[in-house]
């Protein structure tokens, strides 16, 4: 791994994982119902307090930034760090297509505990980590990877405005999930 990355236009960039992440996204949120996706994107946020929404809007910047480092950073091809990225991009793939999809069979204003919401109350925040963390371990870039934690500890904040937003719309049966299932796979 090296500390700053080489920005190429090349058919072998981090463009790859990303376009890929892409395209099942968008193909699975085209399957769901206008209601469905309205929830989906229902992101609840405190607009009065302007730290918070200063922060989210640097993670925002942040993200948008690192998305764009990958698309000009080179894959490191034959190197064994392409292959454990790509092992933990596939593995968060899986699971955030599976989050999605447990999602959009579940009834619009039910909250989701089936797939990996059995495991995760945010599979889908912790599937979508994963998958920038394989692309970064792909292109074996260190500032990707400090870029990658600011951007979880920022979003961070966003989860626990959404968890708010769930206990306020399903009360005990959600305070009761969050007894029983970690926010983020082994740990809260």
């Amino acid at each position: 791994m090296e500390l700053l990355p080489t920005l190429l236009i090349g058919l072998f960039n981090g463009w790859i994982p990303l376009v890929i992440y892409f395209i099942g996204l968008i193909l699975s949120v085209l399957l769901y119902s206008k209601d469905s996706r309205n929830w989906l994107f229902n992101n609840p946020k405190d607009m009065k307090n302007k730290l918070i929404v200063s922060i989210r809007l640097f993670g925002q910047i942040a993200m948008l930034a690192l998305i764009i480092l990958l698309l000009f950073t080179p894959l490191k091809i034959n190197n064994i760090v392409l292959l454990i990225g790509a092992i933990i991009f596939s593995i968060g793939f899986i699971m955030e297509m599976t989050a999605l999809y447990n999602f959009r069979i579940t009834a619009v204003g039910e909250p989701v505990v089936k797939g990996p919401y059995r495991f995760s109350r945010n599979p889908q925040w912790v599937g979508l980590f994963l998958v920038l963390l394989g692309s970064i371990i792909a292109v074996g870039i260190w500032l990707y990877l400090v870029i990658l934690v600011t951007v979880g500890i920022i979003y961070h904040i966003q989860i626990l405005d959404e968890e708010k937003a769930c206990l306020n719309k399903y009360e005990d049966s959600y305070r009761n999930y969050m007894k029983r299932i970690p926010r983020y796979i082994l740990f809260f």
